[in-house]
């Protein structure tokens, strides 16, 4: 697993254990093979073949290509400095060029990886999430990256009077997560354009691969622009959280009209986003009084690790256990007796609705430790298991 540092920021990754093989020769990738042949080829000539140039768009990487590959014989043969020219393959690229593919009107890729194709994608009714159509962009990058496997409740991230609102609702598919923030333009005679995010997560198995921007949000209309974030697929739970910055052109225009007065690019801070643990659940209940009986036989190997966390009261510590899991409760056991030395939580849920998994938490207090919990989880897979145990809650989840 790696991650590959594009020019820009935004980080693309070897996508070919959870996507396919159609990612294992990156655009990139023979541009940096082909301006390194270009370099060689200058050196067997004259000195004077030195006017290089930076690596440039996607694009003008795909003309260097294309003008290297069509003119191998002449560049090794010519003496002359200008075949390397930028102009001379700019020329050659026009002449050259194929028929401009159709684009989506509604957003745009920071980085065209792909031509556009639109596959839809359907959460499962059965779900205990938010069933939607995710409204995605026109684009085959989201054909390729597998089944919806649920989606979170949408989530605000600025105050409902703000004038820019904005939603954030997180799509998660096994290899990676789209998250989806919905702005709303409150703002009359204003319209944003070019709408994306400065966006840190704080996670190093975390990588932003692709930004989708809005293109234009009117007043009072509601656009979506789309981050999609890679996960190390050698983890199951990956957590993270950061600020985040939205970056917008806002252009003033005429009452009653879109003639546009002036414009200045500008940036609106909103709430940190917040990847979780119960992001990654679906609440899946047991019949009453099954639990027990239900975590001896699942299969899989039991593992447990104790943790003293900073909780006041058992029913504290119960209640934010249960909201950083996100898993459903059992056998009524959030009803706490004050009279019992510890008390068993009992949780069962599905991660991305592809494994089981059963967590018993006991917790007590201890007169010198504080709050003390013992987390044992259980399911087949032993890495997730082990993911969820070493995301210990902290008070801020209650």
């Amino acid at each position: 697993f790696f991650f590959f540092q594009a020019e820009d920021g935004i980080r693309d990754f070897c996508l070919s254990r959870g996507l396919g093989d159609v990612y294992k020769r990156q655009v990139k990738e023979r541009a940096f093979f082909y301006l390194d042949l270009i370099d060689k080829l200058q050196h067997e000539g004259e000195s004077n073949k030195n006017q290089y140039f930076d690596l440039p768009s996607i694009n003008e990487v795909e003309n260097i290509e294309k003008y290297v590959l069509d003119n191998m014989g002449s560049i090794k043969e010519s003496d002359d400095y200008k075949v390397l020219e930028y102009q001379t393959i700019s020329d050659y690229a026009k002449t050259h060029a194929p028929a401009p593919s159709k684009q989506t009107d509604r957003s745009r890729l920071v980085e065209d990886y792909v031509e556009p194709q639109y596959n839809s994608v359907e959460v499962a009714p059965q779900m205990d999430k938010v069933s939607l159509k995710p409204n995605f962009p026109e684009h085959e990058i989201f054909s390729m990256i597998g089944d919806l496997k649920l989606s979170t409740q949408p989530k605000e991230l600025t105050d409902p009077k703000s004038e820019y609102q904005v939603m954030l609702v997180k799509h998660f598919y096994e290899p990676c997560f789209v998250l989806e923030f919905k702005v709303k333009n409150t703002l009359d005679n204003i319209i944003l354009k070019d709408v994306t995010a400065n966006l840190q997560l704080g996670s190093e198995d975390l990588r932003i691969t692709h930004i989708f921007s809005a293109n234009e949000i009117k007043y009072n209309a509601t656009e979506s622009f789309f981050i999609i974030v890679a996960r190390n697929p050698d983890q199951r739970v990956i957590t993270g959280s950061g600020g985040c910055f939205l970056k917008f052109i806002v252009c003033e225009v005429n009452p009653g009209t879109t003639e546009e007065i002036t414009s200045y690019d500008d940036e609106y801070q909103i709430e940190d986003v917040e990847i979780l643990v119960s992001d990654y659940m679906v609440p899946q209940g047991l019949p009453n009084l099954t639990f027990t009986n239900t975590f001896d036989h699942i299969q899989g190997e039991e593992i447990a690790q104790t943790y003293q966390l900073s909780y006041k009261t058992v029913e504290l510590a119960v209640k934010g256990l249960i909201k950083h899991f996100g898993m459903a409760v059992c056998d009524s056991s959030d009803e706490i007796n004050v009279n019992n030395k510890f008390h068993s939580l009992y949780l069962s849920g599905s991660y991305l609705r592809l494994e089981h998994v059963m967590i018993i938490c006991m917790v007590g207090i201890d007169a010198n430790l504080g709050c003390v919990v013992k987390i044992r989880v259980k399911s087949k897979d032993g890495v997730l298991s082990t993911c969820l145990l070493y995301t210990s809650p902290s008070p801020r989840d209650s």
